[in-house]
Order: C-alpha cells, then sequence, then structure tokens
C-alpha cells in the first residue's frame, strides 16, 4: 500500500517497540509507504525523541520494560496541548477487553493486534491521519468557541455533557477537563461514555471532528 504524499513533507510516524526485528520491521514497511518512521525501544527513549521532534502520529506497544505504552500515552497527554492531539495507536500482542477498555478511557485512538497486519496498519494510519486533517480545517473554518446549547439542541446532550464536549474541542484532555471542572476522571469518562452514545461516535477524534463541522454548519 502505497501513501501518495502532496508536498515534500512525509509525516512522521514515532513507533515504540521492544522487539528489535519487529522495530524494523515496521520501520521498512512505514518507508515503503511513503512516511518518516522515529524509532524507540521503549517509552523513555520515546519521551527523548518527543522532547525534539512532534510526530504525526504514535505507534506504541502496550507491554514494555520500563515505561509501558500507557504511561507513555499519560506522558504525551502531559506535554504541551498541542502533543495531546496526537493520534495515538496502541498494538497489542492480545486482544485484552481490560487493556482495550484502559486505552481507551486514557484518549489511544485504536488498537492493533500483534501479529500486525501491515495492510490494515497502514489504513489505520492514514485514516488517523486524514481525521487530523479534517478536525484542523474545521477549526480553521470555524475560528470559533462551540455554543453548549448548540450541543444541547443538536445532539441532545445535557449542560455538562456539553460543557465536556466543548473541552474536547479545545485540545483538552479528560485529565484536564476533570482538574477545569473540579471532577473525577471517573466522572468525566462517565460524561464521555454518554456524548460517544449521543452522538453515535466512538473515538475522541471522531467526536470532536463530528462537533467542529456541526459548528461550521450551525455559523451565521
Amino acid at each position: 500500500m502505497k501513501l501518495v504524499c502532496s508536498g515534500k513533507r512525509k509525516p512522521i510516524i514515532l513507533c515504540v517497540e521492544d522487539e528489535p526485528d519487529l522495530l524494523c520491521d515496521t520501520a521498512e514497511e512505514l518507508s515503503e509507504a511513503g512516511f518518516t518512521p522515529l524509532l524507540a525501544g521503549n517509552g523513555d527513549e520515546a519521551l527523548d525523541q518527543l522532547r525534539t521532534i512532534r510526530p504525526d502520529l504514535i505507534l506504541c506497544d502496550i507491554s514494555m520494560p520500563g515505561m509501558d505504552g500507557f504511561g507513555l500515552l499519560r506522558a504525551v497527554q502531559e506535554m504541551m496541548p498541542d502533543y495531546a492531539g496526537i493520534p495515538f495507536v496502541f498494538l497489542t500482542a492480545l486482544s485484552d477487553p481490560r487493556e482495550v477498555v484502559e486505552g481507551k478511557r486514557l484518549g489511544a485512538d485504536d488498537y492493533l493486534v500483534k501479529p500486525i497486519d501491515y495492510d490494515l496498519l497502514l489504513a489505520t494510519i492514514q485514516a488517523r491521519l486524514r481525521q487530523v486533517t479534517r478536525i484542523h480545517t474545521a477549526q480553521r473554518a470555524s475560528m470559533m468557541h462551540i455554543d453548549p446549547n448548540m450541543l444541547v439542541a443538536r445532539f441532545g446532550l445535557t449542560q455538562t455533557e456539553a460543557r465536556v464536549a466543548v473541552a474536547l474541542t479545545e485540545n483538552k484532555q479528560p485529565a484536564q477537563i476533570a482538574a477545569d471542572f473540579s471532577v473525577s476522571r471517573t466522572t468525566v469518562t462517565f460524561h464521555l461514555k454518554n456524548i460517544f452514545g449521543k452522538t453515535s461516535t466512538t473515538r475522541q477524534a471522531e467526536l470532536v471532528a463530528l462537533l467542529l463541522r456541526s459548528a461550521v454548519a450551525d455559523a451565521p
């Protein structure tokens, strides 16, 4: 599967994996598809890379020595707001529902199960990057603060759910929203579950794209 890039810049994919052979194979597939792979053997190495380079997407194993994938996701979300919006895709050897739930609770965008199907991997990466592009386009087009009352009327959200949804469009992560609203992460997670259900979305990036499109559609 070959990626067709517009312009000269190739999207940078940070690949975090503690199995050297798998890391090399993945890097080769990414390079052949038109991406620029950035490699790290664990979460700590990945953080070192992130201090100097902002990738377009992070592809990360869950179980690694030292800082695992969950720890890296938390660390990325605590970095500058611009980093919190980087799509984060987990690789896991086992499709354990508890891992999936934990990852989604923390804000992971996708899961892929090992052994890696590289066609699916590349398709997932391209879909996530297109989604980011749509979000940025909608943000530039709207240039406005989303009215929570519009979300209440359009999607049947409660006022609190609408405030949480607006915070997501401002690139705030669940932990930051919990702190801003003086509530627990569990409470924010509960609201997010309701918002996903009412908007027929399943992931944060998909939800934000929908909300921004709605704001543009309702603009005078």
